[in-house]
């Protein structure tokens, strides 16, 4: 592996362009379409320059930055591992693979059970990966992913990202977990998995060179890109494939498939109100089987009347919206 840069010495802004020149480990889960947040051609069109990644954090990524050691020297005060901190850019043997590694464990007796921070991690020989993760600390979080030795699938793939970059087949993946505590996670990556993972990326970055778009999967994110990519209608006409009307058809098919089964879901749950009547919850043979409780009253503004007895000033304070484009099929 190579060291492309210090990233203490870099501005966030120079962070995310460099990342832009490669595939790091936080898109091999995306590259491989298990990310819930993000997918393939959405990455792609970030990648490509087509739009901009206009996420900036929130707060449980910010907490979870802030909670990066404290997690590590969690790690190495309980399994008494000697924990590096070394934080670089790396490139792997080909130049689109990028890592950010948050620390590596190293044979150094004398560091057992500290984190320690290095400039260069010279002839230190790196046993295994570490990395530090957080769950529950802001909003209800993933633990249900950890239990039963679990590890999330994309922390699972980032770790065999940085595996393959690196060159070190281990990974420790140590989670704050809200109400439950620090869990810890190790893995082994097995050289058909890292193949896998090299052959799937290696197929992505050539579409960002080539600038071919991957197949669009109806992601969330896919929507965020079309609706930055086309905010508005113009008013003109497009003809469409043959291909379009079988899609067509299968968005008809499926919106049906999903009113019935949107009329059946109502018509079950208003059995189950009926049956709770005014109780918390409905239990059998002494087993909880749903609750339906009120949540705490709250105030909302009244906007209708306050237009009415107040135009003037509520004029002052309109503020022009984009008007949102909405799919209409004909005949509906």
């Amino acid at each position: 592996m190579k060291v492309l840069a210090n990233t203490n010495e870099l501005s966030r802004e120079q962070w995310l362009e460099l990342r832009k020149t490669g595939i790091g480990g936080s898109d091999a889960g995306t590259i491989l379409g298990v990310n819930p947040y993000s997918s393939p051609y959405a990455l792609w069109a970030s990648k490509t320059g087509l739009v901009e990644d206009t996420f900036k954090g929130n707060a449980a990524t910010d907490w979870g930055n802030r909670l990066e050691r404290t997690v590590a020297e969690a790690f190495a005060q309980e399994t008494n591992k000697a924990v590096v901190e070394w934080p670089v850019m790396l490139q792997g043997e080909k130049p689109w693979q990028l890592a950010n590694v948050d620390f590596f464990i190293v044979d150094k007796p004398e560091w057992n059970g500290v984190v320690t921070t290095v400039e260069d991690i010279g002839d230190l020989r790196i046993e295994a990966i570490l990395e530090c993760k957080t769950t529950g600390i802001v909003g209800r979080g993933n633990a249900r992913a950890w239990e039963n030795n679990g590890v999330p699938t994309s922390y699972f793939w980032q770790g065999a990202h940085y595996s393959l970059v690196t060159g070190v087949h281990t990974v420790f993946f140590a989670c704050l977990i809200g109400s439950v505590g620090l869990v810890i996670r190790e893995r082994n990556y097995e050289q058909e998995t890292l193949g896998q993972l090299l052959e799937a990326e290696a197929n992505f970055w050539e579409l960002i060179q080539k600038k071919s778009a991957p197949d669009l999967t109806g992601a969330d994110a896919e929507f965020e890109v079309l609706k930055a990519l086309y905010p508005e209608s113009t008013g003109t006409s497009v003809e469409v494939s043959e291909w379009i009307l079988d899609r067509l058809a299968d968005y008809r098919q499926a919106k049906a498939e999903l009113d019935e089964a949107e009329a059946k879901v109502k018509a079950a749950r208003v059995e189950l109100e009926a049956a709770i009547a005014d109780a918390d919850e409905a239990t059998y043979q002494g087993r909880t089987l749903f609750t339906y409780k009120s949540n705490k009253c709250s105030a909302k503004f009244d906007d209708k009347r306050f237009r009415e007895e107040y135009p003037e000033l509520y004029n002052q304070y309109l503020v022009e919206r984009q008007g949102a484009r909405v799919l209409r099929l004909k005949g509906e």
